[in-house]
């Protein structure tokens, strides 16, 4: 059951949407430092699929020889040839990407692609000791994901506030990247990885996202 539907919660629900208004930072870049934190020994070549406007490539170019920032939307790849970073090339999708890579990175992307198809393709392009980093959006169905989605709820304006404590009027402008609703549930997402990725992790993360990491062998 998705507690947003519920009719007892939604007075609460429009208060903590409007605070969340006030407060707002973004959910993807938050775990842009679990990415970081969790990079494998060897940096020669990164791979970021559906690198939006290059942020987090950007970061890895940092930390590693080359990075190949893939996306198949045109003003993304622009906006991140755009930021002149020596050490990233953008490609037109994950098509055009060619391996080894040492590092492959996916935040809000793995729900805009065919998930079985999508992790085999990770695990042929990543050299042995090469690490998938996975930040995810999942569909709720469970009991377990209702309180997943509850517990994120809860915390969101905290960790807005944390992050942008003098509020804002300023509406949060739509995002410049496609949207797209996920179809499978972190459970379905789990069993895939584990079947095509085995050792993998899956895990349920506050706010609102999942992450999926595996070493290949």
């Amino acid at each position: 059951m998705d507690p947003r539907t519920v009719p007892a919660l939604q007075v609460p629900i429009r208060i903590l949407n409007w605070f969340n208004a006030r407060h707002p930072f973004n959910h993807n870049d938050h775990f842009h430092g679990w990415v970081l934190s969790n990079l494998p020994d060897r940096r020669r070549r990164a791979l970021d699929v559906g690198c939006g406007q290059g942020l987090l490539a950007s970061r890895l170019a940092q930390r590693f020889g080359q990075v190949d920032a893939a996306d198949r939307d045109e003003e993304m790849r622009i906006a991140t040839a755009g930021l002149e970073e020596p050490h990233v090339r953008v490609l037109g999708g994950f098509d055009a990407a060619a391996g080894p890579y040492d590092l492959i990175t996916m935040v809000a992307t793995l729900h805009h692609l065919d998930l079985e198809s999508a992790l085999e393709r990770c695990r042929e392009l990543l050299a042995p000791g090469g690490r998938l980093l996975v930040v995810g959006l999942a569909r709720e169905e469970s009991l377990t994901d209702a309180l997943w989605l509850t517990g994120s709820a809860l915390a969101n304006p905290v960790m807005g506030f944390v992050r942008s404590p003098i509020p804002t009027s300023v509406p949060v402008p739509e995002p410049p990247f496609p949207v797209r609703d996920p179809e499978h549930t972190v459970d379905e997402i789990a069993d895939a990885a584990h079947r095509i990725l085995p050792g993998s992790r899956v895990r349920r993360r506050i706010p609102f996202r999942y992450t999926l990491d595996w070493t290949a062998g």
